[in-house]
Order: C-alpha cells, then sequence, then structure tokens
C-alpha cells in the first residue's frame, strides 16, 4: 500500500525499494501503535523523530516561499507562516490534496473506532510532516520544495 501511496500525488514516486518503504513505514507509523507493540516485545519505530525533522524543513520551505513571493513586513511574513503550518491548516491541505494518509496510519487500538481510524487534524500533520522528513532523508531538500509548493501553494 505504501508503493502504491508514493506512486500517486504529489509523490509520483515508482520503483519505491524496500529501505524506502521502511522509513515511509516509520513516517505513517503514530506512538500509540509503537507503544503498543513494544510492550507486546515489538520493536517498532513511531514518527516522532521523522516528525520533528519535517517540521523544520515544513516551516523553513514555507518562510522561503513567503519572503520569496511577497513584500510583507516580518510580523505579517510570521502571521502568514503561522496560518499555513498550523496542524488545520496542514490536515485540510492534505486532505484536499486527497492523500489517503488516514488509511495508512498505524494507530493504537484507542484511535480506532469499529476497526477504523479515528484521525485527529494534528495526527494528519504530524503524518504529513513525518512523510516530508523522510522525503527529505531519501531524495533531497528540492523534492521536499516540490511537495510542499504543489500541496500549500
Amino acid at each position: 500500500m505504501i508503493r502504491e501511496f508514493m506512486a500517486g500525488s504529489p509523490f509520483f514516486k515508482r520503483n519505491v525499494s524496500m529501505n524506502e518503504v521502511r522509513l515511509f513505514d516509520v513516517a505513517l507509523t503514530h506512538d500509540s501503535f509503537a507503544n503498543e507493540e513494544a510492550s507486546r516485545d515489538h520493536d517498532i519505530r513511531s514518527y516522532e523523530r521523522l516528525e520533528f525533522l519535517g517540521d523544520a524543513i515544513m516551516d523553513m520551505i514555507v518562510c522561503e516561499h513567503i519572503y520569496l513571493n511577497t513584500e510583507l513586513k516580518e510580523g505579517n511574513m510570521t502571521d502568514m507562516k503561522k496560518d499555513v503550518v498550523c496542524n488545520k491548516n496542514i490536515s485540510l491541505k492534505v486532505s484536499e490534496a486527497k492523500m489517503d494518509i488516514d488509511s495508512l496510519l498505524s494507530v493504537g487500538e484507542g484511535h480506532k473506532v469499529k476497526e477504523k481510524n479515528v484521525i485527529a487534524d494534528n495526527m494528519r500533520a504530524d503524518a504529513f510532516e513525518a512523510i516530508l522528513g523522510a522525503v527529505y532523508i531519501l531524495y533531497g531538500l528540492d523534492e521536499a520544495r516540490r511537495i510542499v509548493q504543489e500541496v500549500f501553494f
């Protein structure tokens, strides 16, 4: 399923290697799932480290876009950046881009109703940032920038 996800918009990645699949699998693993698996003696990593990296990359790309494409003063640039990178907006843009993160996100039982994932805006946004972190690691800053530009601008 991850290969299908990565083949679609906005990634368009074909022939994704197993190493790439593994990293994107981590990017799509919520800490609730990782914690439940750890209690079963399975070593599963969550997206938190990738999300940390992706969040910083997202901020930089958005700041760069605002700086290069507007004549706003610093305070207004900060306000615009906050609006773009807030979890609610990221979640909305990911949904509008028809990125099906919800069905791929591995979550713990507390985030399921009748075996269906219940994904909050912040979880969807965090997963996107983790995916962006994985994209940066695997394909570089230019590819991360292209994806942010396509989804947000």
